[in-house]
């Protein structure tokens, strides 16, 4: 059986980069971990959008922030606590966590945090 799959239409996905955690412990430092100045980066296809009164209502964490919003893909799987940015908006973002539809569902819907300083409750 051939059942349709909900995507996000092509056209609302744009490139974005997932950036790769790296660096080294600098001994002469005192041990301190410097991040890799130009880390490694790969594409992959996505949207951010704002959440959705339903998002806020029913979020699993039972709290967000100001800098919290989706991320929408096509089958692309991340890991909480990945970074990516997103050239079309020129931030940064953390994968706060995974809002799933199923394990049959392709389309993936994360909960991001904009990455920069501390923002209020």
């Amino acid at each position: 059986m051939n059942f349709a799959k909900p995507m996000i239409p092509p056209i609302m996905l744009h490139d974005m980069e997932r950036i790769a955690p790296g660096g080294a412990h600098d001994s002469a430092n005192g041990g301190q971990w410097k991040p890799a100045l130009d880390p490694p980066k790969t594409k992959f296809k996505g949207v951010v959008l704002p959440l959705s009164n339903e998002d806020l209502e029913y979020l699993p964490e039972g709290t967000y922030t100001k800098n919290s919003q989706k991320l929408y893909t096509n089958r692309e799987r991340l890991e909480v606590g990945a970074t990516f940015s997103d050239p079309f908006d020129g931030k940064t973002y953390t994968i706060a966590t995974e809002l799933t539809h199923g394990p049959i569902h392709p389309m993936k819907r994360y909960l991001v945090e904009k990455r920069g300083g501390a923002s209020p409750k």
